[in-house]
């Protein structure tokens, strides 16, 4: 067993829903993740849980109400979150349908390909285990450029997620 895991990491990369199911997993297991928790000074906090070539699972704290990833997909990895305090609000994308979002209280979490989050208005520190399959190393943020239509922007893992608009679209594929 690794010392962050609650149980032997599982040598392979991860299919369908088991990004959700590891994330749920490591939630029940507050010794894996409680001591990494650093009150963050800015409006998030995130901490490597676990890490090989395999998996990649993190431990985030948003303390901000205005934290929004923006929309957003893991490229080539599978992702999952799951709440471990408090609570999110998640939307996902639908072309040519508006966003559909739903409230994500502590102890349930999400899988979906393009997709926002945000810290639930006045729920307090947010909590949330994110697990991914390979490993995250790269994102896609959408946002709307000048032409009006909406773009994909290929961003490293170490980038923060946030809203992206006209001014912040550099590269786009």
């Amino acid at each position: 067993m690794n010392a962050r895991l609650p149980f032997a990491p599982p040598g392979r990369q991860l299919d369908g829903r088991e990004p959700q199911q590891l994330a749920a997993t490591v939630v029940g297991a507050e010794e894996a993740w409680t001591d990494l928790l650093e009150y963050p000074t800015d409006d998030r906090g995130y901490a490597e849980i676990f890490l090989d070539e395999h998996v990649g699972v993190w431990v985030l704290e948003w303390t901000d109400d205005e934290r929004d990833t923006g929309y957003h997909d893991h490229d080539r990895s599978a992702g999952a979150v799951h709440v471990a305090r408090s609570a999110i609000s998640h939307e996902h994308l639908r072309l040519g349908q508006r966003p559909v979002g739903d409230r994500v209280p502590t102890g349930e979490g999400r899988f979906d390909e393009i997709h926002r989050m945000r810290r639930e208005p006045g729920s307090g520190p947010t909590v949330p285990i994110h697990a991914y399959s390979p490993p995250l190393e790269r994102a896609g943020q959408y946002g709307e450029q000048e032409d009006g239509l909406l773009h994909r922007v290929p961003t490293s893992s170490e980038e923060h997620l946030s809203p992206k608009m006209s001014s912040h679209l550099v590269s786009l594929r």
